[in-house]
């Protein structure tokens, strides 16, 4: 008989940890969940959970039973101190490390980022896992140490395995991609019949939530990777330019290279307006309009081969039509206004 797989599933409420829950349990996983905060009122019955602080509590009973972590809590750069994302990442990965080595564990599956690469410091590309990282940043300095931790224990003979996610879209998503799709309808909704984007074209790299909650759970099961970090993107890098012309498509307006659009001042007048009659703030608002287009990186492209090599395939490649299925559930949940 073989033994049904009890995992433990850190950072419940945030985006991808709460998205993977349900995705577990689909399988017929055992699921306990744990946060900070009291269970999350959305949370699955199915599901255990269990409050805790990864730094300060005692975390003998959250792992006990577990055989496999997925490891997804951390401080982000956008809510939180330097000293708030060591803390949160790199320390509380050590203490969670420790406690599951306690008991019998099949994987430990650790959510990282490619932001361990950083920008300043031109890598060979496309980045492979193998080559030496230089982050640049606070975030992924934070996330580099917490995968020190990971490593040190998977030397020692902990069966670990490290993903790096680019920028996440889909369902639930708060920011980034979400936040240029809130810019859009800010700005359909006062009236502009284009949606104007910086003239020079910024290479994005995306990948959907579907795609890495399928590499999260196929990562933990199969033989061969442990000790081993994952690039998790879906290759399509679409333009500053190819973005604007699938959010100006799914909003009835047309793309204009070179156009400035609302100024912070009115786009906050129109987000207020929007709250004010009923829409919930759940999107993050930001003083930069579409501030995920504007963003470069040399080292943009990144090789996904060490993820093909184990058999996994990604499926999420329809950009255009996932970012109109998200907007049509960001509009279900009033995130978004219902069409004019």
């Amino acid at each position: 008989m073989i033994e049904q797989p009890f995992a433990l599933v850190t950072g419940t409420t945030g985006f991808i940890a709460a998205r993977l829950v349900p995705a577990l349990l689909a399988e017929g996983w055992r699921v306990r969940a744990t946060g900070r905060r009291p269970r999350p009122h959305d949370l699955a019955l199915e599901a255990e959970y269990q409050a805790a602080d990864l730094v300060v509590d005692d975390l003998a009973a959250l792992c006990a039973g577990i055989t496999h972590v997925f490891h997804l809590a951390g401080a982000s750069s956008s809510k939180s101190s330097q000293d708030e994302m060591d803390r949160n990442n790199i320390v509380a990965t050590s203490r969670l490390l420790d406690a599951a080595a306690g008991g019998r564990l099949d994987r430990f599956v650790h959510m990282s980022s490619t932001s361990i690469y950083g920008e300043e410091r031109q890598l060979p590309v496309p980045v492979r896992e193998d080559v030496e990282p230089s982050a640049s940043r606070g975030y992924g300095k934070a996330k580099w140490g917490a995968e020190q931790e990971v490593w040190a224990r998977g030397r020692a003979g902990l069966p670990v395995v490290v993903l790096r996610p680019v920028t996440v879209y889909g369902p639930g998503a708060t920011k980034l991609l979400a936040s240029a799709i809130l810019d859009t309808a800010i700005e359909r909704a006062a009236g502009l019949p284009r949606l104007g984007v910086a003239p020079e074209p910024m290479e994005q790299r995306l990948v959907h939530i579907d795609d890495l909650l399928r590499a999260c759970a196929h990562l933990a099961v199969v033989p061969g990777v442990d000790g081993r970090a994952f690039n998790v993107v879906d290759g399509i890098y679409p333009s500053s330019h190819d973005v604007a012309a699938v959010l100006a498509g799914c909003f009835g307006m047309e793309v204009e290279v070179g156009g400035a659009g609302l100024d912070e001042d009115r786009r906050r007048k129109v987000h207020e307006h929007f709250v004010a009659n009923g829409l919930e703030p759940a999107i993050l608002f930001t003083p930069d309009r579409l501030r995920l287009m504007t963003k470069t990186n040399r080292n943009n492209r990144l090789s996904t081969e060490a993820l093909e090599s184990t058999g996994f395939r990604f499926a999420c490649t329809d950009f255009a039509g996932a970012v109109a299925d998200n907007i049509d559930w960001y509009r279900s949940k009033r995130w978004l206004p219902a069409p004019a």
